[in-house]
Formats: structure tokens, sequence, C-alpha cells
């Protein structure tokens, strides 16, 4: 999974102090072509989000800087997304050429999502977790785009930019609160104090400058109570008055579709879609499982070897089936996770599509911690069948490969803008693909781990939709995680929980599905000229955006007219 900060907060230049001068874009773009008629918007809109805008490789903008969280703050951030609505709806979009279009649209779905998560939703009202820019500190770590003073300089800028805020967030808080993002957040807060205290501190001892590395770790401890501070009036205060009311309901949930989604569909019809998928992941996986299939793990020690190995094994495949052109560039680590970033058991540090080229990203895998018993530590590694799932969801071709693509994106806002299905659904996609066209078939237990992996997306797609349209309890939702879909109970209690706050999770089988739909139609129109590789590059081709803004136009590169034949 590749941790995309869907419901950051966002304000307006006027609040950060920014620059909107559109003569200065962020980064060279596409001037005086018809996919910068939005560039300056474009611009505005994501300097408003310094999370954002840091994540996508623009430290020389963004560094020090963080969102105004007073009430205020984000009601000017709500006026500049009301203007901006207003503006992009006004554009004549007749002159405008495909990628021109796109653009429009990619950033009209962004600019009315985010006024559904702060309008519609009030999450800086509901989930605390929606402050976390102020606290999740990483993207100046992590990755050695500038010298460590350097970054130690822009970190302390945060740091001093985020004590202030973060006395607007008990202000803006509005209990009683939904009991699950209160408990998730109670335990998030706390370990955001245990991060800065802890290893935040511990990378900092590098500082060379004594005086700015002094100033530095003195002002993280301040964050690091502040954080403290905040768990606290969660488990005292809002913690005792906690209640359900996480669901979204049936017209908040068709809206999350069409802001998140560009998805309009009967709500039936998209249970229906599905369980059928589950039911067909069910099937599959309880016939492997009747001919006596089993998974078997790795030793903890040999772990980051056999990743490695599945890993480079995943790319010459790639390369020597043609499955998809894997563009230059591109720096890869796969290594243990960093202790402040063990909170999943494997996934993608990437670079941002603006960052250098020459910068790594991290393959993180999570081992089992020594303290645990040796039952816990072993049931904690990954089988090999999930290995080789895991490993191709995150690098070839998923995520690295993905993020290799949308670098060389055609125009600014294909790279910055993408969708939860779509990055999420290449990635699911890519699992069942790969091993469909033969990676790993000599062990019928990888086939049993892109099945268990698809299953666990596959409840998310229906707890999601019963969660918030059709009164399913959490109880319920944790039963089917089991029954239906092979989960442990720790698991399925945790996934359920976050089927509250992330409804959206169901865009991991949603993006598969749409991306299968959408071969298939190529397939039938193709027939033998179809070109697995030829279709895989015209879909990566424009960045992340949701399947069914490009379906069309990846038809109409693979030579399909419009009536579905070959041209």
């Amino acid at each position: 999974m590749r941790i995309v900060n869907w419901l950051s907060v966002c304000v307006s230049l006027l609040a950060l102090g920014c620059s909107s001068n559109a003569s200065t874009p962020l980064v060279p773009g596409a001037e005086g072509t018809q996919a910068a008629a939005i560039d300056p918007l474009l611009d505005r809109f994501i300097q408003g989000s310094p999370a954002s805008c840091r994540w996508l490789g623009l430290h020389d903008a963004c560094d020090g800087k963080v969102a105004d969280y007073s009430e205020a703050g984000i009601q000017r951030r709500i006026t500049f997304l009301q203007a901006a609505e207003r503006e992009l709806v006004a554009i004549d979009q007749r002159p405008l050429d495909a990628d021109g279009r796109l653009d429009v649209t990619l950033l009209s779905l962004a600019v009315r999502e985010e006024l559904f998560r702060l309008v519609d939703l009030e999450l800086f009202r509901r989930r605390p977790q929606f402050y976390d820019e102020l606290f999740g500190v990483d993207a100046y770590l992590v990755r050695e785009y500038a010298p460590l003073d350097d970054r130690a300089r822009a970190l302390l800028r945060h740091v001093n930019a985020s004590l202030p805020q973060t006395e607007h967030i008990k202000k803006n808080l509005r209990g009683p609160l939904p009991r699950t993002f209160v408990e998730t957040d109670i335990g998030i807060f706390n370990g955001y104090g245990e991060y800065l205290r802890g290893d935040v501190v511990k990378i900092l001892g590098g500082v060379a400058d004594v005086a700015l590395r002094d100033t530095t770790i003195a002002a993280v401890r301040k964050l690091a109570t502040a954080a403290e501070e905040i768990a606290a009036h969660l488990e005292k205060v809002e913690l005792p008055r906690a209640d359900e009311s996480h669901v979204l309901g049936a017209p908040r949930y068709k809206k999350l579709l069409a802001v998140q989604e560009a998805l309009d569909i009967d709500l039936g019809e998209f249970m229906a879609l599905a369980e059928a998928d589950l039911r067909q992941n069910k099937a599959l996986y309880e016939a492997l499982e009747a001919k006596g299939t089993v998974q078997t793990r790795p030793e903890a020690a040999r772990l980051l070897d056999a990743a490695r190995k599945v890993t480079a094994e995943s790319k010459v495949f790639i390369e020597k089936r043609g499955v998809v052109t894997i563009p230059a560039g591109g720096k890869l680590e796969i290594t243990e996770t960093p202790p402040f970033m063990q909170w999943n058991s494997a996934f993608l540090n990437g670079t941002g599509p603006f960052d250098r080229s020459d910068l790594t990203s991290f393959y993180y895998i999570t081992l089992p911690n020594p303290k645990w018993s040796a039952k816990e530590q072993e049931e904690y590694v990954m089988t090999y069948g999930n290995l080789l799932s895991t490993s191709v969801h995150e690098v070839y071709p998923g995520h690295f490969l993905q993020g290799l693509w949308a670098r060389n994106a055609p125009t600014r806002a294909q790279r910055m803008l993408g969708s939860y299905s779509f990055i999420e659904g290449w990635a699911h996609y890519a699992e069942q693909m790969m091993v469909d066209e033969g990676f790993g078939a000599e062990d019928p237990q990888n086939k049993l781990g892109q099945l268990s992996d698809a299953l666990l997306r596959n409840c998310r797609f229906v707890v999601s939709i019963a969660l918030h349209t059709s009164g399913m309890t959490l109880a319920q939702a944790e039963e089917r995680f089991v029954n239906d879909c092979k989960q442990d109970r720790k698991t399925a209690r945790q996934q359920a929980f976050r089927g509250t706050f992330d409804p959206g999770y169901f865009a991991y089988t949603l993006g598969k599905i749409q991306i299968l739909e959408l071969r298939e139609r190529a397939k039938r129109a193709l027939g033998a000229a179809f070109d697995l590789k030829k279709f895989h590059d015209a879909l990566l081709a424009h960045g992340n955006p949701p399947v069914p803004l490009v379906r069309e136009r990846v038809l109409r590169e693979l030579g399909v007219n419009s009536l579905g034949l070959p041209k």
C-alpha cells in the first residue's frame, strides 16, 4: 500500500503566506499549451496543501510550512475551494485538447472531494487524525533530498509552525465523536509522542550544527508533548461520550463515489458488483484449499532476502514476457522498516513525481518484534504466497513502476492529481494479472496468497457499502471478514474499524474490476491484435485518474473506434 494522505486538510494561500503568482509556477510545465489551461489554479490548490506538496517532491515550495487549522483558516480554504469550483465550471473546454480536458476534470474532482471532506463530512470537527500533518515529520527524515542539516532547518520551521496550530485541535473538535475514530486516534497520537521523542530525536542527533541540533530537538519534544496531550484529551473527554455516528448514509456515500471516483451508480448495483467478485475469489480459494494447498513462511531472518529475490524475479518476468514498459530511472532499496514507520507489515515509501530522479524509493518490510513470543513472531511473517503478491503490489509492476510512469505523465495536473481507485486498483490488478500470466505458477501457494489478499479487499468493498448504507454493525462486519474472506480475528476487527473512517477502501477492488473490464473490452475489439504491453502502457500514460475518465481514450490509443471496433 502506497500511502497517500487523502484526508489532509488544506488552507488558502493567504493563510499560508504563499505566493499565488501565476507567472511563477511550482515546477516547469506545459505553459502556452492547451494542457496548461488550469496550471495557475492548480498551483494555488497544491500550495494550499503543504503536506501534499511535500509528498509530490516540491520541497523548495513547501518545506517548513503547515496549514492554518484555525476555524477562520479552514473557512478561508473552503471559500477558496468554492471559488475554484465555480472557476472550473466556467472554463470553456471546447478549444481544449484531450489532455486539457482531463486536467480540468482532475482538478475539479480534487476540489470537490476536498469540499466534501470539509463541508459534508466536517472531518476537521470529527476526526482527530485530520491534523496529522502537524506531527508527521518523516518527509524530512527518510529521504536524503538535501543534507541533514538543511532538512533539520526545514523540520524546525515545520515544528515551530505546528506548535501554535495544535491549540486549534481541541477547539475544532465537536463531540460526541465516532467511537472508532477516537479509539484509533488515541493510539495514533500516543504513537506520535513516542516517535517524536524517540526516533526523530535519534536521527537529529546526527546534525552537525550543534546549536541547530539542540534547538530542533527541544522543539520536537514540545511537539511530542502536544501530541500526548491530545491523546489524553481524547481518552478522558471524548472517549466516554463517543458514539456510533460514523455512518455516512446513502446520499453522502453516493456523493463520495462521485467526487472520489467520478462514478454515478445505483448502490444496489454497486453491492452486486462487490458480492460477485467476492464469490468468485472465495470459490477459487476454497477449491485450492480442497486440493490440499497450504501456505508456508520463510524464517524471519530470511524474509528480506526472500522479498529481494521475488522482486528481482518479477522485474525479469515483466521484461521477458513484455508485460509493461519499465520507464528508465528510479532507484529502489528493499530494507527493514524504520522503527518509526512500523505500523504496517510492508509498503512502498516512494519518491514523488517531482523529486529528483536519483532519489531512492524504499520497499519496507517490517520484521517481527523480538520481544514477542516465538508463536507471535512466526505468525507475523508473511507467507510466501502473500510475499509474492505484496511485492508485486508494491514494486513490479505495482506502485514503484506506477510512480515511474506518473513522473512522465504529459501534464502537471496528471502528475499531481490521482485517484484512490487507480493507484490501489492498478497495484491490486497487478497481483492477479501477474499470477494469471504465469508468475510464480510453479507453486500453487502463490495463487492462494494472491486470492487471500483479493478476499481481504473484497470484504472491504462489501463492508464499506453495508456499514454506511444498510445498517451493518461492526460485529457483523468483523464476521464477514472472518467467515467470507478468510481473515484472522485480529485482522477482521482492524479492517472493520477501518471501514468506518476510510469508507473509500472499496477502491482496491473497484479499480481492479474497472481495469479488467476495460482490458476485456479491448480484447473483444482487437482480437488477435490485442497486445497486453500496449494496453498497460496506454493505461499508465496519463497518471492515476479514475478509470472512467480515460476509458475511451485508452481504447482510441489502442486503435479501437467509438463503435468498439478496430480502426
